[in-house]
């Protein structure tokens, strides 16, 4: 009796092991179920750093592909920015015969008034800027070259009596601005009838010069065909973003791995700049410029183009502005003895070009103004052209502009963070 009551109580070491062999199995299932948890989270989070550096790649690549027209597209999401608004107006004030059809009528509004901006504002500027470039950069030339100060002034105001020969301008070779408007028919007329006149001698040229002007002619057709591809994505590529513009943004928004604020914030920065550029800089160095070329032509002076032409440029520059221009222009005055025409530039520098960056950039800052200040525009624009090129005008102050805006929002983040820690 009492060895059985041992042997129930205390089981015998052959019992002890089945008793632990029973157990092995659950203990063995927990240890593969954690391990094969292990491995599922590794193989998870190397398939999600594998898919973000796909993609970070696959966004880098179409940064180099598109990165050609990267400023055109930039171009066409602010002039489409700016003119959404004109858009929503005219669908909504413009009678529509059938409500369902507005949809139709929307594209249809957009194409019209697409057209309309190049045909009426686009397409001059690029014909005006053409014919003034070559120009007015052989004049900064010319005063570049200047061995004396009397020398420069003689340049932008020459002297009545003097045949402009003496200073190194030849009136054979200027572009006369006038004469190009008034007398394009007639001068390409003529340039026909030198060209059948003298036909035997292009002949020979061309035998001679053969390789080259076969050069030459595809270098223009490259840039021709480069200038077309360029102006149809801009139309296209504004069309699109003037239509579906917030759509783009949506999607952009909602795929970003950026929070939504950010993007935000970006966003209100990226159009802040286009605005402040378009508007608040370039059309009120282009009045002022526009005023000084009148004031210029009024007074007789020569190349008055161009001189309105920096004038323009020169509005951007603190402190002395427009006065770089028409001081010297001035001076040349008083030298020639041309006292009224000196009192009547004086008046119309302060009081109407000068006054112009005064009264006039308060409103347009309504319009388009940019948070930067003039010392740094100014070296963002002339590092985007001595970098970049002449789109460098543009790509920098929006560079400068969104890593400004980067910047700020780490500090915040950060003190956010610090809050957060603190409470």
């Amino acid at each position: 009796m009492n060895n059985d009551y041992i042997q129930t109580c205390f089981p015998s070491s052959d019992e002890n092991i089945q008793l632990v062999t029973n157990n092995q199995p659950i203990t063995s299932n927990l240890s593969n179920n954690k391990i094969k948890s292990n491995m599922l989270t590794r193989t998870t989070s190397t398939e999600h750093r594998l898919i973000r550096w796909c993609a970070v790649l696959l966004a880098l690549s179409t940064v180099i592909i598109i990165w050609r027209y990267i400023t055109i597209l930039i171009l066409s999401i602010w002039l489409s920015s700016i003119c959404r608004p004109i858009l929503e107006w005219l669908v909504i004030h413009l009678p529509l015969m059938n409500r369902c059809r507005e949809k139709r009528s929307r594209s249809a509004i957009a194409a019209f008034l697409l057209v309309f901006l190049v045909l009426v504002v686009i397409l001059p500027i690029i014909l005006i800027i053409i014919a003034l470039t070559g120009s007015t950069i052989n004049f900064v030339a010319s005063i570049s070259n200047s061995t004396t100060v009397r020398n420069a002034i003689n340049l932008i105001v020459p002297p009545t009596n003097d045949n402009s020969t003496e200073f190194g301008l030849n009136k054979t070779n200027d572009f006369n601005f006038v004469d190009f408007i008034r007398g394009g028919k007639n001068a390409t007329l003529h340039l026909f009838e030198r060209l059948l006149m003298q036909r035997d001698a292009i002949t020979d040229v061309l035998q001679l010069f053969g390789g080259k002007a076969l050069s030459v002619i595809s270098t223009v057709a490259g840039v021709t065909a480069q200038f077309i591809i360029g102006l149809l994505i801009f139309l296209v590529s504004t069309y699109t973003f003037l239509l579906h513009g917030n759509e783009i943004w949506t999607w952009t928004i909602h795929h970003c791995p950026l929070s939504s604020t950010h993007m935000t914030r970006f966003y209100n920065a990226f159009h802040e700049t286009g605005r402040g550029l378009l508007i608040g800089v370039c059309l009120t160095c282009a009045l002022q410029g526009f005023v000084a070329a009148i004031a210029y032509l009024c007074l007789q002076i020569p190349r008055w183009y161009a001189l309105g032409v920096l004038t323009g440029l020169c509005s951007l520059i603190p402190i002395l502005g427009t006065a770089i221009v028409w001081i010297p222009i001035t001076i040349g005055l008083f030298i020639q003895q041309a006292y009224l025409k000196a009192v009547i530039m004086i008046t119309v520098g302060i009081l109407a070009i000068g006054s112009i960056d005064n009264l006039l950039r308060p409103v347009f800052s309504k319009l388009g103004s940019l948070q930067m200040s003039t010392l740094l525009l100014l070296l963002t624009i002339f590092g985007g052209l001595e970098l970049l090129g002449p789109w460098g005008a543009l790509l920098g102050p929006l560079i400068v502009r969104l890593a400004t805006e980067a910047i700020i929002l780490v500090r915040e983040d950060d003190d956010e963070q610090l809050n957060i820690t603190r409470m």
